[in-house]
Protein backbone atom coordinates (compact mmCIF):
# COMPACT_ATOMS: atom_id res chain seq x y z
CA UNK A 1 0.00 0.00 0.00
CA UNK A 2 1.03 3.62 -0.49
CA UNK A 3 0.13 6.60 1.71
CA UNK A 4 0.69 10.19 0.58
CA UNK A 5 0.79 13.14 2.99
CA UNK A 6 -0.16 16.36 1.17
CA UNK A 7 0.97 19.04 3.61
CA UNK A 8 1.14 22.82 3.56
CA UNK A 9 4.77 22.71 2.43
CA UNK A 10 5.65 19.13 1.47
CA UNK A 11 4.17 16.13 -0.31
CA UNK A 12 5.51 12.85 1.12
CA UNK A 13 4.87 9.22 0.23
CA UNK A 14 5.68 5.93 1.92
CA UNK A 15 5.12 2.51 0.35
CA UNK A 16 5.06 -0.63 2.46
CA UNK A 17 3.49 -4.00 3.03
CA UNK A 18 2.80 -6.38 5.88
CA UNK A 19 4.51 -9.76 5.74
CA UNK A 20 2.98 -13.05 6.83
CA UNK A 21 4.74 -12.64 10.18
CA UNK A 22 3.06 -9.27 10.76
CA UNK A 23 6.24 -7.25 10.22
CA UNK A 24 5.96 -4.04 8.19
CA UNK A 25 8.50 -3.67 5.38
CA UNK A 26 9.07 -0.18 3.97
CA UNK A 27 9.64 -0.34 0.22
CA UNK A 28 9.92 3.35 -0.66
CA UNK A 29 9.95 6.75 1.07
CA UNK A 30 9.70 9.82 -1.17
CA UNK A 31 9.93 13.54 -0.39
CA UNK A 32 9.03 16.63 -2.45
CA UNK A 33 8.23 20.27 -1.70
CA UNK A 34 5.11 21.75 -3.31
CA UNK A 35 4.36 24.74 -1.03
CA UNK A 36 0.64 24.12 -1.49
CA UNK A 37 -0.14 26.52 1.34
CA UNK A 38 1.50 29.55 -0.28
CA UNK A 39 -0.92 32.46 0.17
CA UNK A 40 -3.65 30.40 1.85
CA UNK A 41 -3.21 32.23 5.16
CA UNK A 42 -3.72 35.57 3.37
CA UNK A 43 -6.52 34.95 0.87
CA UNK A 44 -7.86 31.50 1.79
CA UNK A 45 -7.24 29.93 -1.63
CA UNK A 46 -4.79 27.40 -3.03
CA UNK A 47 -3.17 29.02 -6.05
CA UNK A 48 -3.56 27.42 -9.48
CA UNK A 49 0.18 26.84 -9.93
CA UNK A 50 0.29 25.09 -6.53
CA UNK A 51 -2.59 22.81 -7.55
CA UNK A 52 -0.65 21.97 -10.70
CA UNK A 53 2.52 21.28 -8.70
CA UNK A 54 0.72 18.96 -6.25
CA UNK A 55 -0.92 17.08 -9.12
CA UNK A 56 2.45 16.58 -10.83
CA UNK A 57 4.00 15.18 -7.66
CA UNK A 58 1.09 12.88 -6.79
CA UNK A 59 0.87 11.62 -10.37
CA UNK A 60 4.59 10.82 -10.27
CA UNK A 61 4.22 9.11 -6.92
CA UNK A 62 1.38 6.96 -8.25
CA UNK A 63 3.52 5.76 -11.15
CA UNK A 64 6.43 5.15 -8.79
CA UNK A 65 4.25 3.16 -6.39
CA UNK A 66 2.85 0.97 -9.17
CA UNK A 67 6.32 -0.52 -9.62
CA UNK A 68 5.88 -2.17 -6.22
CA UNK A 69 2.57 -3.77 -7.17
CA UNK A 70 0.53 -1.78 -4.67
CA UNK A 71 -3.03 -2.82 -3.91
CA UNK A 72 -4.16 0.64 -2.81
CA UNK A 73 -2.96 4.24 -2.78
CA UNK A 74 -4.53 7.20 -1.01
CA UNK A 75 -3.56 10.81 -0.31
CA UNK A 76 -4.45 12.82 2.79
CA UNK A 77 -4.41 16.62 3.11
CA UNK A 78 -3.76 18.61 6.27
CA UNK A 79 -3.74 22.29 7.33
CA UNK A 80 -3.73 24.08 3.95
CA UNK A 81 -6.47 21.81 2.60
CA UNK A 82 -8.56 22.39 5.73
CA UNK A 83 -8.19 26.18 5.40
CA UNK A 84 -8.71 26.52 1.64
CA UNK A 85 -12.04 27.79 0.33
CA UNK A 86 -11.32 26.08 -3.01
CA UNK A 87 -10.36 22.68 -1.58
CA UNK A 88 -12.82 20.96 -3.92
CA UNK A 89 -10.77 22.18 -6.89
CA UNK A 90 -7.58 20.43 -5.80
CA UNK A 91 -9.42 17.29 -4.65
CA UNK A 92 -11.02 17.03 -8.10
CA UNK A 93 -7.76 17.82 -9.92
CA UNK A 94 -5.79 15.16 -8.04
CA UNK A 95 -8.51 12.58 -8.73
CA UNK A 96 -8.67 13.44 -12.43
CA UNK A 97 -4.97 13.87 -13.19
CA UNK A 98 -3.33 11.43 -10.78
CA UNK A 99 -6.19 8.95 -10.26
CA UNK A 100 -5.72 9.27 -6.50
CA UNK A 101 -8.33 10.12 -3.87
CA UNK A 102 -7.33 13.13 -1.74
CA UNK A 103 -8.99 13.05 1.69
CA UNK A 104 -9.11 15.98 4.13
CA UNK A 105 -7.88 15.16 7.64
CA UNK A 106 -9.10 16.97 10.75
CA UNK A 107 -6.55 18.44 13.13
CA UNK A 108 -7.33 15.69 15.64
CA UNK A 109 -6.85 12.95 13.04
CA UNK A 110 -3.60 14.56 11.92
CA UNK A 111 -2.25 14.59 15.47
CA UNK A 112 -3.29 10.98 16.08
CA UNK A 113 -1.76 9.67 12.87
CA UNK A 114 1.45 11.61 13.42
CA UNK A 115 1.67 10.15 16.92
CA UNK A 116 1.40 6.62 15.59
CA UNK A 117 3.80 7.17 12.71
CA UNK A 118 6.46 9.00 14.72
CA UNK A 119 7.06 5.98 16.94
CA UNK A 120 7.73 3.66 13.99
CA UNK A 121 11.23 2.22 14.34
CA UNK A 122 12.07 4.05 17.58
CA UNK A 123 12.56 2.57 21.04
CA UNK A 124 10.40 4.71 23.32
CA UNK A 125 9.03 4.38 26.86
CA UNK A 126 5.39 3.46 27.33
CA UNK A 127 4.19 7.09 27.43
CA UNK A 128 5.50 9.91 25.24
CA UNK A 129 4.49 13.09 23.40
CA UNK A 130 4.83 13.94 19.71
CA UNK A 131 5.30 17.47 18.35
CA UNK A 132 4.64 18.12 14.66
CA UNK A 133 5.59 21.56 13.31
CA UNK A 134 4.11 21.77 9.84
CA UNK A 135 3.80 24.55 7.32
CA UNK A 136 0.42 25.83 8.47
CA UNK A 137 -0.18 24.22 11.84
CA UNK A 138 1.48 22.60 14.84
CA UNK A 139 0.12 19.53 16.60
CA UNK A 140 0.92 17.99 19.97
CA UNK A 141 -0.28 14.52 20.90
CA UNK A 142 0.28 12.63 24.16
CA UNK A 143 -0.35 8.95 24.76
CA UNK A 144 1.08 5.44 24.65
CA UNK A 145 2.11 3.22 21.76
CA UNK A 146 -0.26 0.47 22.89
CA UNK A 147 -3.23 2.66 23.78
CA UNK A 148 -2.81 5.45 21.26
CA UNK A 149 -3.47 9.15 21.76
CA UNK A 150 -4.87 10.27 25.11
CA UNK A 151 -4.97 13.99 24.33
CA UNK A 152 -4.10 16.16 21.34
CA UNK A 153 -4.71 19.52 19.74
CA UNK A 154 -3.76 21.45 16.61
CA UNK A 155 -3.05 25.20 16.46
CA UNK A 156 -2.70 27.53 13.48
CA UNK A 157 1.00 28.27 13.71
CA UNK A 158 3.47 26.78 11.24
CA UNK A 159 6.66 27.62 9.39
CA UNK A 160 4.95 28.87 6.21
CA UNK A 161 2.24 30.78 8.08
CA UNK A 162 4.72 32.58 10.37
CA UNK A 163 7.04 33.35 7.45
CA UNK A 164 4.26 34.91 5.38
CA UNK A 165 3.00 37.01 8.29
CA UNK A 166 6.28 38.21 9.80
CA UNK A 167 9.41 37.09 7.94
CA UNK A 168 8.87 38.39 4.42
CA UNK A 169 12.41 39.78 4.53
CA UNK A 170 15.39 37.86 5.88
CA UNK A 171 16.89 38.47 8.30
CA UNK A 172 13.77 39.74 10.08
CA UNK A 173 13.97 42.96 12.10
CA UNK A 174 13.68 43.09 15.87
CA UNK A 175 10.02 44.18 15.73
CA UNK A 176 9.12 41.30 13.41
CA UNK A 177 10.96 38.81 15.61
CA UNK A 178 9.13 40.01 18.71
CA UNK A 179 5.74 40.00 16.98
CA UNK A 180 6.34 36.48 15.68
CA UNK A 181 7.48 35.22 19.09
CA UNK A 182 4.37 36.69 20.74
CA UNK A 183 2.02 35.11 18.20
CA UNK A 184 3.80 31.74 18.42
CA UNK A 185 3.75 31.67 22.22
CA UNK A 186 0.05 32.58 22.40
CA UNK A 187 -0.86 29.82 19.95
CA UNK A 188 1.33 27.19 21.62
CA UNK A 189 -0.38 27.82 24.97
CA UNK A 190 -3.46 26.11 23.48
CA UNK A 191 -1.63 22.81 23.08
CA UNK A 192 -2.13 20.15 25.80
CA UNK A 193 -0.06 20.32 28.95
CA UNK A 194 2.36 17.44 29.31
CA UNK A 195 4.73 16.39 32.07
CA UNK A 196 8.34 16.58 30.89
CA UNK A 197 8.80 13.07 32.31
CA UNK A 198 7.08 11.95 29.10
CA UNK A 199 9.81 12.16 26.42
CA UNK A 200 9.16 14.48 23.48
CA UNK A 201 9.46 13.22 19.90
CA UNK A 202 9.64 15.76 17.06
CA UNK A 203 8.67 15.16 13.44
CA UNK A 204 8.52 17.00 10.09
CA UNK A 205 10.92 19.20 8.15
CA UNK A 206 11.87 21.78 10.77
CA UNK A 207 12.90 19.14 13.31
CA UNK A 208 14.68 16.88 10.83
CA UNK A 209 16.54 19.83 9.27
CA UNK A 210 17.77 21.04 12.66
CA UNK A 211 18.70 17.46 13.47
CA UNK A 212 20.76 17.29 10.27
CA UNK A 213 22.53 20.55 11.13
CA UNK A 214 23.25 19.34 14.66
CA UNK A 215 24.70 16.01 13.46
CA UNK A 216 26.76 17.92 10.86
CA UNK A 217 25.85 15.37 8.23
CA UNK A 218 27.14 16.32 4.78
CA UNK A 219 23.65 15.61 3.42
CA UNK A 220 20.35 14.29 4.76
CA UNK A 221 21.19 10.95 6.40
CA UNK A 222 18.04 9.22 7.65
CA UNK A 223 19.95 6.67 9.72
CA UNK A 224 21.98 9.37 11.49
CA UNK A 225 19.04 11.71 12.09
CA UNK A 226 16.26 9.32 13.11
CA UNK A 227 16.48 8.91 16.88
CA UNK A 228 18.98 11.77 17.31
CA UNK A 229 18.70 13.68 20.60
CA UNK A 230 18.35 17.40 19.80
CA UNK A 231 19.00 19.62 22.83
CA UNK A 232 17.42 22.97 23.64
CA UNK A 233 20.92 24.48 23.62
CA UNK A 234 21.51 23.31 20.05
CA UNK A 235 18.05 24.48 18.95
CA UNK A 236 18.55 27.90 20.56
CA UNK A 237 21.98 28.33 18.97
CA UNK A 238 20.75 27.34 15.50
CA UNK A 239 17.68 29.57 15.82
CA UNK A 240 19.78 32.56 16.93
CA UNK A 241 22.13 32.07 13.97
CA UNK A 242 19.26 31.78 11.47
CA UNK A 243 17.64 34.98 12.75
CA UNK A 244 20.80 36.86 11.72
CA UNK A 245 21.06 35.36 8.21
CA UNK A 246 19.67 36.40 4.85
CA UNK A 247 18.30 33.88 2.35
CA UNK A 248 21.63 33.37 0.55
CA UNK A 249 23.45 32.66 3.81
CA UNK A 250 20.79 30.17 4.89
CA UNK A 251 20.83 28.51 1.48
CA UNK A 252 24.59 28.02 1.82
CA UNK A 253 24.05 25.65 4.77
CA UNK A 254 24.39 22.23 3.15
CA UNK A 255 21.75 20.52 5.31
CA UNK A 256 18.99 22.98 4.35
CA UNK A 257 16.96 22.19 1.25
CA UNK A 258 16.75 25.12 -1.19
CA UNK A 259 12.95 25.09 -1.01
CA UNK A 260 12.98 25.13 2.80
CA UNK A 261 15.54 27.91 3.19
CA UNK A 262 12.98 30.72 3.36
CA UNK A 263 10.86 29.10 6.11
CA UNK A 264 13.40 27.35 8.35
CA UNK A 265 13.99 30.53 10.41
CA UNK A 266 10.32 30.58 11.40
CA UNK A 267 10.24 26.83 12.00
CA UNK A 268 13.28 26.94 14.28
CA UNK A 269 11.73 29.78 16.29
CA UNK A 270 8.51 27.79 16.80
CA UNK A 271 10.49 24.78 17.99
CA UNK A 272 12.61 26.87 20.35
CA UNK A 273 9.58 28.65 21.84
CA UNK A 274 7.81 25.35 22.48
CA UNK A 275 10.70 23.70 24.32
CA UNK A 276 11.40 26.81 26.38
CA UNK A 277 7.74 27.33 27.24
CA UNK A 278 7.24 23.69 28.28
CA UNK A 279 10.60 23.20 30.00
CA UNK A 280 11.92 20.43 27.76
CA UNK A 281 15.70 19.99 27.69
CA UNK A 282 15.68 17.95 24.47
CA UNK A 283 13.61 16.01 21.98
CA UNK A 284 14.06 12.85 19.94
CA UNK A 285 14.09 13.40 16.18
CA UNK A 286 11.83 11.14 14.11
CA UNK A 287 12.03 11.12 10.31
CA UNK A 288 8.71 9.25 10.12
CA UNK A 289 5.46 11.02 10.97
CA UNK A 290 1.97 11.22 9.53
CA UNK A 291 2.56 9.23 6.33
CA UNK A 292 3.73 6.25 8.42
CA UNK A 293 0.65 6.53 10.64
CA UNK A 294 -1.52 6.60 7.52
CA UNK A 295 0.22 3.54 6.10
CA UNK A 296 -0.22 1.60 9.35
CA UNK A 297 -3.92 2.56 9.49
CA UNK A 298 -4.40 1.47 5.87
CA UNK A 299 -2.70 -1.87 6.53
CA UNK A 300 -4.91 -2.35 9.61
CA UNK A 301 -8.02 -1.59 7.53
CA UNK A 302 -8.85 1.56 9.50
CA UNK A 303 -8.77 3.79 6.40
Amino acid sequence: MAAIDVGTNTVLMVVGHCGTDGAIEILDDAHAIARMGRGVDEDGRIQDDRIDRVCQIVEGYHERAKAFGIERICAFGTSALRDATNKDAIISAVAERADVELVELSGADEAGLTFRGAAFGLELPSRFAVLDIGGGSTELAIGTESGGVEESNSVDVGAVRVTERFFGLLPPGRAEQEAAATMITEQLKRLPQVDTDAPLVGVAGTVTTLGAIDTQAASFDDDAINGHQLSIEAISDISADLLQMDYAQIRAISQINEQRADIITAGALILKRFLLHRGYAQLTVSTRGIRYGLLLDMIDGKR
